[in-house]
């Protein structure tokens, strides 16, 4: 799921809405014929565990962020993380 989230935050141009984003993981995901009912539950805690930023979490830079702070409902990549994905996102492009 932390692939999915961040594939639709980057086509929304790296940052949207929380219901925007579990809406889009939702259509994806009934396009396949999968109906999830723990979908938002669990798109919030997959969020919430790579956008931690706390030395306790392994030393791992997180993926994702709250660019209104904590408690905002606007989801975010990390600079780092959308630099990465639009870098891979290109070389497939040209590779």
């Amino acid at each position: 799921m932390v692939g999915e989230i961040a594939e639709v935050l980057l086509t929304l141009g790296g940052a949207a809405h929380r219901d925007q984003v579990i809406d889009r993981l939702g259509a994806h995901r009934s396009r396949d014929g999968v109906r999830d009912l723990d979908l938002r539950a669990r798109a919030v805690a997959v969020f919430d565990a790579h956008s931690r930023t706390d030395a306790g979490y392994g030393g791992v830079r997180p993926l994702f962020r709250r660019p209104f702070g904590p408690g905002a409902y606007r989801w975010a990549l990390t600079a780092e993380a959308e630099a990465f994905l639009r870098a891979g996102a290109e070389a497939k492009k040209t590779g």
